[in-house]
């Protein structure tokens, strides 16, 4: 067989290989124009752990369970003291002490609303992101992340600040209430005390008038600093301190470097 005969040969193959894949193919039903993904490791059974995960860098990890059973935890938070408090997405502030948990949900908390499954499309978390005033200490403040009840209607773009006072969180008032966010809000709390929030959006993510989809830099109080880049800037709202961010879920800063990181 000479090569000008054998690549037609080759050709339809692989047409043929193709067409096979292609009938093979699932249809992937879709929800609210999004696909639904399969459920994964919902529901799976915990194994009792330790576990041990090898990296690429050589660096082991080893993973331990520290609590069981609790219903869709969010984010955590150390304490000085090495106590632990942890949000629930139904709207609830728990604490852990020398690794037992408080039966009782830390009290005082903000009102929140929550709907659908967590990890579905739609889905809403009431508390999200907790964080800590750099000089907790002192003064025991705590910012909490959630979605705030507005009538009708609510809004995810919330912030809280209340004074930890044992079991139950006093003085509570908002720091940061917007009804242009929506999905999930991120927050960290800087060293210097500049309170940093990242929020969702789409098409008014590259709009610097909108507080969606972008990187928010504050004061610890809600207010604005007077050298963040769109101060006094007509057509821009002077909280944003990057634009044309999508869906952000993980806001923190570099120990070493002060960068700030989002994932």
């Amino acid at each position: 067989m000479t090569i000008r005969q054998f690549l037609p040969l080759a050709v339809l193959s692989c047409a043929s290989g193709l067409a096979t894949a292609v009938s093979a193919q699932q249809k992937v039903p879709f929800a609210n124009g999004v696909p639904v993904a399969p459920t994964g490791l919902a529901n799976q059974p915990l194994g009792k752990g330790p576990f041990l995960y090898r990296t690429a860098e050589q660096q082991d990890i080893r993973v331990s369970v520290l609590l069981r059973g609790i219903e869709y935890p969010y984010a955590l938070a150390w304490l000085p003291t090495g106590e632990m408090l942890f949000t629930q997405r139904r709207g609830q502030l728990r604490i852990v002490r020398q690794g037992v948990l408080d039966p009782k949900p830390i009290e005082g908390g903000p009102a929140a609303a929550f709907s659908g499954q967590s990890g579905a499309i739609g889905a809403v978390h009431g508390y999200m992101n907790i964080a800590l005033h750099p000089q907790f200490t002192e003064n025991h403040l705590v910012y909490l992340s959630y979605t705030k009840p507005l009538g009708e209607k609510r809004t995810a773009g919330a912030v809280a600040r209340g004074r930890l006072d044992g079991s139950r969180l006093i003085d509570v008032k908002d720091v940061f209430v917007s009804e242009e966010v929506h999905g999930a809000l991120a927050m960290t709390v800087a060293p210097d005390g500049m309170l940093w929030l990242a929020t969702a959006g789409n098409s008014e993510a590259q709009n610097p008038n909108s507080l969606a989809g972008k990187v928010l830099r504050l004061k610890d109080d809600g207010s604005v600093p007077a050298d963040n880049p769109f101060v006094g800037k007509a057509g821009a709202r002077p909280e944003v301190y990057t634009l044309g961010h999508r869906s952000v879920l993980g806001f923190t800063q570099h120990p070493a470097t002060h960068e700030m990181w989002i994932t």
